[in-house]
């Protein structure tokens, strides 16, 4: 099993354009939500990866538990950051519908 970390983050310019009109968002534009689909995705992948690893070790393809392990603890930490990030989202939404104008 390879296991690579994550990218680091590619700096985010301020999207002046898709603001002005969002129909013109470039497809190559790092905005939020292209970068929240992306973590989304590698969160799933590694879920996946991890359900598959277990599946091999009960079946008796994979013999080694300490990649199993290490798959299902990567996929645990993925998701729990996830978690994190959607109940800071929430809790900012909340504090934004809260505020008077």
């Amino acid at each position: 099993m390879n296991i690579h970390g994550y990218q680091p983050t590619p700096s985010i310019a301020p999207a002046t354009s898709s603001i002005q009109d969002p129909g013109k968002a470039a497809a190559g534009e790092n905005n939020f939500a292209t970068l929240l689909k992306a973590y989304t995705e590698q969160v799933n992948h590694d879920v996946k990866a991890a359900a598959h690893e277990a599946e091999g070790l009960a079946s008796g393809e994979n013999k080694n538990t300490s990649e199993t392990l290490l798959a299902i603890k990567k996929a645990d930490l993925s998701f729990q950051m996830m978690l994190g990030v959607r109940n800071k989202l929430v809790d900012a939404y909340r504090e934004v519908i809260r505020m008077q104008v």
